[in-house]
């Protein structure tokens, strides 16, 4: 059976020694950190935001889908580009019928390493566009740029 143990400190990586030791090979480790700040989150929505202006200003109002060019729709087709979707199955309790479905991810479900990751796709992308995006000193976003060596 699967285990799931949270670290906190390095004190308590013997739990993960012992579990390993237990359970043996092969195994599966995953290391993520922090959810998603929103520190992280409300620059995302400033720059949907942005984007959608801009192309606003150009002239495109709408999507090829007749959606209006605003920031919701920006960001839903910014996380379909860049984050994909994952595959959700739901039972009809009255049938048992399993159907599957398809829905956005949801940034919140990204550690903080993801949205950054995220966050650089769309950043990339909008200079790729011509769209200026802020980028301030002290956002949590430019720190990880600068502590990864990203920035400029």
């Amino acid at each position: 059976m699967a285990e799931k143990i949270r670290v906190n400190s390095i004190a308590e990586l013997l739990n993960v020694n012992a579990a390993i030791r237990k359970q043996g090979f092969p195994c599966q480790v995953t290391i993520s950190g922090a959810q998603r700040s929103i520190p992280q989150n409300s620059l995302f929505h400033q720059w949907c935001d942005c984007a959608a202006k801009f192309f606003v200003s150009m002239g495109k109002t709408h999507y090829a889908n007749g959606k209006p060019m605003d920031e919701v729709n920006m960001k839903r087709n910014l996380k379909l580009t860049f984050l994909g979707e994952v595959e959700i199955q739901d039972t009809n309790l009255k049938t048992g019928e399993v159907k599957t479905r398809y829905e956005l991810r949801h940034t919140s479900d990204l550690d903080k390493g993801e949205m950054h990751a995220f966050m650089t796709c769309v950043d990339k992308w909008a200079a790729d566009h011509g769209i200026y995006l802020p980028h301030p000193e002290d956002s949590e976003y430019m720190r990880l740029q600068r502590d990864f060596g990203e920035a400029a």
